[in-house]
C-alpha cells in the first residue's frame, strides 16, 4: 500500500470556510437565543440586544459567504473542479446571513413602533 499525501487546499479556501463556519454558529446560537429569549421572558432590553447581535452576524455571514463564493469561483475558474461544491455551500450560508439579518432587523424595527 502507497502511502499519499492529503491534497494541499489555499489558505484562503481554509480561512473562508472557518470564518463562514464561525459566523453561522453564531448566527445559529443567537437565533435560538432570541427564540429562547421569548418563550423565557427576557427583558426587552436583552432581547434587543440579542437581535441587533444577530442582525450583524447576519451581515458578517453574508460578506463572508460572498467573498468565500467568489474564492471558490476563481479555484473552478483555474481548473480546480473538487471546489464547485463548495459554491452551494456558500450560496446557502449566504441565503442564510441575509434571512437572519431581514428577519432581525425588521423585528428591531417593529419593536421601536416604526412600522405602525
Amino acid at each position: 500500500m502507497k502511502i499519499t499525501r492529503p491534497i494541499r487546499k489555499p489558505v484562503v479556501i481554509i480561512l473562508m470556510k472557518r470564518i463562514s463556519f464561525f459566523f453561522f454558529v453564531m448566527c445559529a446560537l443567537l437565533l435560538l437565543l432570541y427564540i429562547l429569549g421569548n418563550t423565557q421572558s427576557f427583558m426587552d432590553k436583552t432581547e434587543r440586544m440579542t437581535l441587533s447581535l444577530l442582525a450583524t452576524a447576519g451581515v458578517c455571514l453574508a460578506f463572508s459567504s460572498a467573498i468565500g463564493i467568489f474564492c471558490t469561483l476563481l479555484m473552478f475558474a483555474s481548473g480546480r473542479f473538487r471546489y464547485i461544491g463548495g459554491v452551494a455551500v456558500y450560496a446557502l450560508l449566504l441565503l442564510f446571513g441575509i434571512i437572519a439579518a431581514i428577519f432581525s432587523s425588521s423585528i428591531l424595527i417593529l419593536a421601536d413602533g416604526y412600522g405602525l
